[in-house]
Formats: structure tokens, sequence, C-alpha cells
């Protein structure tokens, strides 16, 4: 893809990748208000899931991505930040929401191998009611299986290896788009409720 844009915001919304380019941003703060008052509402918003989610914020030089900021989109924090002007957490008015609050506030760690380690281990100890997850598995736009196949081969994993082993060979018996979606709900759907 050719591009003049000097910002671009890799949205993943839903397990969907969206991509927005921005040509006259004077910084990233002057790209995610743009993101947030033209791109979000028209593309976004309507979307399941929309309320948080990761974002890039890639910073371009003649086509070039030279640096990645990873933040986390939160659609209340945006409107407290971009419109209101006033902390989510605190609504005096005199208390200005500051640009190193709202920064702090959004900030997200690119994933290290130690923190993907650890969320797998919690998950293969601790994973949710199978209904939860199977049915995130054939329900997903992307997925193509039926739900008895599923749960067959879950039964079987489960049966054969028990409780401690089960997720890691039912893991490994999954195509790769059933493990994406797989990942994507211990990612983004586990322990919300």
């Amino acid at each position: 893809m050719t591009t003049t844009a000097n910002y671009m915001i890799k949205a993943v919304v839903g397990g969907e990748t969206y991509l927005f380019q921005y040509e006259h941003c004077y910084d990233a703060w002057a790209a995610l208000e743009q993101f947030w008052h033209e791109d979000y509402p028209e593309t976004i918003a309507s979307l399941p899931d929309c309320g948080t989610f990761p974002i890039d914020i890639l910073s371009m030089l003649e086509g070039k991505v030279i640096a990645t900021m990873p933040v986390t989109f939160n659609a209340c924090l945006f409107d407290h930040f971009f419109d209101k002007g006033w902390s989510a957490s605190s609504q005096e008015p005199g208390q200005r929401y500051t640009l190193d609050q709202f920064a702090k506030d959004i900030a997200r760690e690119p994933d290290t191998a130690r923190d993907i380690i650890a969320l797998w281990s919690d998950w293969c100890m601790d994973y949710d009611d199978e209904n939860r997850w199977l049915d995130y598995l054939v329900k997903h736009p992307k997925g193509h299986c039926n739900r008895q196949h599923l749960q067959d081969k879950w039964d079987h994993c489960y049966e054969k290896y028990g409780n401690k082993a089960a997720m890691q060979m039912f893991w490994r018996e999954l195509d790769r788009k059933n493990r994406d979606i797989l990942t994507e709900y211990i990612t983004t759907q586990w322990r919300k409720k």
C-alpha cells in the first residue's frame, strides 16, 4: 500500500483489522482526535464490542512506519478527554484531564512472551464453561465448524487427557483458523464476566 499519511491508526475490533490514514496531523494525539470524531463514529461505533479495543498509532515517514505506539481505545476515556475535558475518575469542574493523564490511562504495553505464557497457563488451568468458548468458535464470522464436531473433539480430549491437559491437546487438534478464534476469545472475552 502506498501512502502519504504521516500517521495511521490500526484498530482491531471483533477480530477484524481496520486501518485509517491521516495526512495532516501534527502529532499522534491529533490523529487520535480525528479518529475519535470522524472514523470511529462512521466505521466502528456500530460494531459489537466497540467500546474498548487495541489500537496502534503508526508514525509514518515517506510511506514507512518509523514508530508504533500501542494504546487501548476506550470510548469513555476518549469522550472525557476530547469532548468533556475532565477525567472519567474526577468530574470536578476545575479538574482538567491532562494529556499526561490520558496517555497513562490508555497506555498498552505490547504483549511479551512472558505475559502470553502466563495467560495461556492461567487459561489451561481455569478455562470458562465450555459452552461459552465453543459457542464463540461456532458463531464467530470466521468460524467454519459445527458445534457437534467441536464438542466431540473437546469431549475426546477431556476424557483421554483429563482436565489438566485437555485444553493443550484440544488446541493441538484445532486448525489455524480455530486456534486464532480461540486466541481471540481468551484475550478479549475471558474473565469479562
